[in-house]
């Protein structure tokens, strides 16, 4: 049996794909209509606090709270259940950087923590098509991951890692959801049909993921994650494209890194 700790957009999606997958789910939530609506569409459980759970039948924990400080918490609560020693609680949430890097070192007894952060969206999490950055995993983790909720998993050696990689995904998401929002607008301003031009882009090379999903993304999500960015890594840089901005240059060198 799997606890689903959170049941926003994402921890919804993903705990509903582990009932498709088979997998039986006791789903901690505090708001209660996300609770009623679990219990309805899944006959299964749903309680407000991880002392709630009866964990002698819990084999692994998700956690998808949205805070840094929800997680600490959650991991915190864990420590004093009364569950199975070496339990792996799959930490998915978009962590603090130095909280993600002091995972290894947290005192959480009998818990093994495993950071995943996940990338794809809610679609994705309902599908099991999810790509999942992870460290501090054990030996059957990838399998359970592939077998139900990730079609990638991306491995890391050390905790901190999947979770800076996980912030350069969203913040180029932002910087991709921004360069359409303006070329929406700049369409409009030359008056061409702004509906018109996504759908060209929906099949062309000035497309990316952030086309299909622009009208649904969560923008306070985006703008969270980049304040993370901004605070573990420093300034975004202001990207220019124009004449003088040298973008050949700048491309031949991504593509060395690539390459190197």
């Amino acid at each position: 049996m799997i606890v689903v700790v959170g049941l926003g957009n994402i921890g919804g999606a993903i705990a509903h794909r582990l009932v498709d997958c088979g997998q039986q789910v006791v789903a901690v939530e505090i708001d209660e209509d996300r609770c009623s609506r679990w219990r309805s569409d899944t006959g299964m459980t749903a309680v407000h606090t991880l002392a709630d759970v009866d964990w002698t039948t819990i084999e692994r924990v998700v956690v998808l709270v949205r805070l840094t400080e929800q997680v600490d918490s959650v991991l915190a609560e864990l420590a004093a259940a009364d569950h199975a020693e070496g339990l792996p609680v799959y930490v998915m949430s978009t962590l603090e950087l130095a909280y993600a890097r002091s995972l290894g070192d947290l005192a959480v007894e009998g818990v093994r923590v495993v950071e995943t952060p996940v990338s794809g969206g809610q679609v994705a999490a309902r599908e099991g098509t999810l790509t999942m950055m992870i460290a501090g995993d054990g030996p059957d983790d990838e399998a359970f991951l592939l077998s139900t909720l990730a079609s990638n998993v991306v491995h890391f050696a050390r905790y901190g890692e999947p979770t800076l990689v996980k912030l350069f995904n969203n913040v180029m998401c932002a910087y991709n959801a921004l360069s359409m929002a303006e070329m929406l607008v700049l369409a409009d301003r030359q008056g061409v049909d702004a509906g018109r031009l996504r759908e060209v882009l929906l099949t062309s090379s000035g497309g990316s993921w952030v086309t299909g999903g622009f009208v649904d993304l969560v923008d306070d999500l985006l703008v969270k994650d980049v304040a993370l960015f901004e605070h573990s890594v420093g300034a975004l840089p202001a990207l220019e494209i124009g004449a003088g901005a040298d973008l050949e240059a700048r491309l031949v060198l991504a593509r060395k890194l690539l390459t190197a």
